[in-house]
């Protein structure tokens, strides 16, 4: 389960000079699909070695459920799921950033995120910004990314169970 200071309102955005993060929301349902299927090798290792998610038959109409219930989760205060967008007036679609609680008592949040190919910010400055805001604003001083800071061989735990 993951822990909140006292007070603590959960972010319904976060605008960075060079990214806008919003809530993932039914309403990106297409967008993010799409790009989802351009991404889609990037994708199945995201949560764990070698998975499955999204398949080749994996349906739009999936995906609304999937966003349905990141929804629920997000107000329920027990996972966030975030799309990546441009900063511009009129955003473009860039990826996704997930915050799950973990199964390690150590660990206080695990952070996943992935982006298209053409965004103009690398996995490590995205990286290295998310980790400030998350100190800054969630107050996570050590985020975990399972297959990024730590290889997935040497991960001791599970990814959110789904």
């Amino acid at each position: 389960m993951l822990r909140f200071p006292k007070g603590f309102r959960v972010p319904k955005a976060y605008r960075h000079p060079h990214f806008l993060l919003l809530p993932a929301s039914p309403s990106q349902a297409v967008v993010e699909f799409v790009a989802m299927l351009r991404e889609r090798e990037q994708l199945h290792q995201l949560f764990r070695p070698d998975d499955l998610w999204p398949s080749n038959s994996f349906s739009l109409s999936q995906h609304e459920d999937d966003l349905a219930w990141q929804r629920s989760e997000f107000l329920a205060k027990r996972s966030f799921a975030y799309g990546l967008w441009s900063p511009d007036r009129e955003p473009e679609f860039w990826g996704g950033v997930y915050l799950y609680p973990s199964v390690l008592p150590e660990v206080e949040v695990e952070l996943f995120f992935w982006k298209q190919a053409e965004a103009p910010i690398t996995d490590a400055e995205l990286e290295v910004e998310l980790r400030a805001w998350l100190g800054k604003v969630w107050r996570w001083s050590e985020p975990r990314l399972p297959g990024r800071d730590v290889p997935w061989m040497e991960w001791p735990g599970v990814t959110y169970p789904w």
